[in-house]
């Protein structure tokens, strides 16, 4: 299940997935039932202390607008906004929409603060036409870009960056890239749906491109820092058991889906 929100804004800030994480947990909690979800997936509590909750999120995220690139060339901290911002949101939890809807509908929600800009007004909430995936092979296009990355935080990527062309399946740089996919995929679907994935999955890059994302990370409990997270955008192909593959749909690929990366849709 997913829909687009659509918001008026002028400016937005690089961090700006940042930005929309902090703007989703606010209307989760706009609403006294949205309150109870936004502490079932995002705290727990231990020796009566709150913690947060590092589990996989059942959503995924990407934000979609228009901005003048002649002023980002001036500043590259700050976007300047040429079109409706939509914001789009894909889950596979009910509730989790229910409560985000009813939130987004809050008139206290708005104008919401992004730094120097931020969210000035909320248009229309749309629910989407979800593809139902049948076959053991889909064609996807990214909504926000993808990332994967191994243990020691390397990102990796299933083309070569230096002629922008596919990597050889052969190659040992994309089987690395293949592993991990697999490896996260799996993560994924254990945490959400108690089931990793039921056959591996196959990648065929078809028009892929390198992405590179700056993105604000909180570590260890010190204050944020932004880092450059190199990602990749594009269309491809991916092969599986189909309700691997739905799921994935409606959850996302990679890390950091709960921070607007990683959404796709179906071609």
């Amino acid at each position: 299940m997913r829909i687009k929100v659509t918001l008026e804004g002028d400016l937005l800030p690089i961090d700006y997935r940042n930005h929309f994480m902090s703007f989703i947990k606010e209307a989760l909690k706009a609403t006294d039932f949205g309150k109870e979800y936004f502490k079932k997936i995002y705290q727990y509590e231990e020796e009566g202390e709150i913690k947060n909750n590092k589990a996989g999120k059942p959503f995924c995220f990407a934000v979609r607008f228009l901005h003048d690139k002649e002023e980002f060339k001036k500043d590259k901290d700050v976007l300047y906004i040429k079109s409706p911002i939509e914001l789009y949101i894909s889950s596979v939890d009910y509730e989790f929409l229910i409560n985000l809807y009813n939130g987004l509908l809050s008139k206290k929600l708005y104008p919401f603060k992004m730094g120097l800009g931020g969210i000035s007004k909320r248009n229309n909430i749309i629910l989407l036409r979800e593809r139902k995936i049948k076959e053991d092979k889909v064609i996807f296009k990214t909504l926000s870009p993808i990332l994967i990355e191994d243990k020691n935080d390397k990102p990796l990527l299933p083309i070569d960056v230096e002629n922008n062309q596919p990597l050889p399946e052969e190659s040992e740089e994309f089987v690395y890239f293949l592993k991990e996919l697999n490896y996260i995929s799996d993560s994924i679907l254990k945490s959400i749906r108690g089931q990793g994935l039921k056959i591996g999955l196959k990648f065929k890059p078809l028009k892929v491109r390198k992405e590179v994302v700056k993105h604000r990370v909180r570590e260890k409990n010190i204050e944020p820092k932004l880092y450059t997270f190199t990602c990749f955008s594009g269309t491809f192909e991916l092969s599986g058991d189909s309700e691997d593959l739905n799921w994935l749909y409606q959850l996302g690929i990679g890390l950091r889906r709960a921070q607007g990366f990683g959404m796709v849709e179906v071609v």
